[in-house]
C-alpha cells in the first residue's frame, strides 16, 4: 500500500517536472532580480565565508581537532559540518512555511501538493551544490580531497534531505493551523545547531554524557 502510494505521488510530480522547474528557475531570477552582479552572488557569498573560516580558525586562531594534523583540519571539519546543517536547515525552513507562502498559489491553479515540497528540495539542493563545489575547489587547494570517500557523502546527503523535508512538510501543516509553529522551530534551529557536532568533534559529546552519568 504504502509502496504504490509512493509511485502514485512520484509519477505526479513527474508528471509536473516542468512546473517545478520553472518555478526554481523562478525563484533564482527574484532573488537576484535589481542585482549588478545578479546570479554571481550565489558564489560569492559561499567562497567568502569558506575563505572566512578558512583564514580565522586556521590562520589567526590556529584552531586544532583532537587526534587530526594539518593546519586546515579544523576548518575543513567546520565547513563540512556548516554546508550539511546549511542544507537541513534551508529546506525545513522552507518547507514548513511554504504552504503560507504559496497559499495564493494552491488556490488559483490545480497541481499535486507534494510539488511544493519538490521545489524548496531542487531549490535547497542547487544551492548545496554550488557551495559544496566551492568546497571542493578549496580542498583540492589545500591537498585534503578525500578521495573515493566523497560517495559516502550521498546516501548521507539524501537522509539529511529527506529527514528535512518530512520534518518541514509536517511542521508546515501544523504552522498552518498555528502560527506560533513557525517562530518556535526557528528557535529550537538555534539550540539544535549548538547541540549538534559541527563546532566542536563529537568526542565532546561523549565526555560530557560520562561525567553526567558520573553524577
Amino acid at each position: 500500500m504504502r509502496l504504490s502510494m509512493f509511485k502514485q505521488h512520484a509519477s505526479a510530480v513527474y508528471a509536473n517536472r516542468d512546473f517545478i522547474f520553472a518555478s526554481i528557475r523562478r525563484e533564482f531570477e527574484l532573488k537576484y532580480r535589481n542585482s549588478l552582479l545578479g546570479a554571481l552572488w550565489t558564489v560569492l557569498n559561499p567562497l567568502a565565508m569558506i575563505v572566512i573560516y578558512t583564514l580565522v580558525f586556521s590562520k589567526i586562531m590556529q584552531a586544532r581537532l583532537p587526534g587530526l594534523e594539518g593546519a586546515y583540519a579544523y576548518s575543513i571539519y567546520l565547513c563540512a559540518g556548516i554546508l550539511f546543517w546549511g542544507v537541513f536547515s534551508e529546506i525545513a525552513l522552507r518547507a514548513q512555511g511554504v504552504f503560507l507562502e504559496q497559499a495564493h498559489l494552491l488556490k488559483k491553479i490545480n497541481f499535486p501538493r507534494l510539488c511544493l515540497p519538490a521545489i524548496v528540495v531542487g531549490s535547497g539542493l542547487i544551492n548545496f551544490l554550488i557551495i559544496f563545489a566551492l568546497f571542493l575547489v578549496v580542498l583540492v587547494l589545500v591537498d585534503a580531497l578525500p578521495g573515493m570517500k566523497l560517495l559516502a557523502l550521498i546516501p548521507v546527503l539524501g537522509i539529511t534531505v529527506w529527514f528535512a523535508i518530512a520534518l518541514g512538510v509536517v511542521l508546515g501543516i501544523l504552522n498552518v493551523f498555528f502560527r506560533d509553529v513557525g517562530h518556535f522551530f526557528g528557535v529550537v534551529l538555534q539550540f539544535w545547531f549548538w547541540l549538534t557536532p559541527i563546532i566542536y568533534p563529537a568526542s565532546i559529546l561523549r565526555r560530557i554524557g560520562s561525567v553526567t552519568t558520573f553524577f
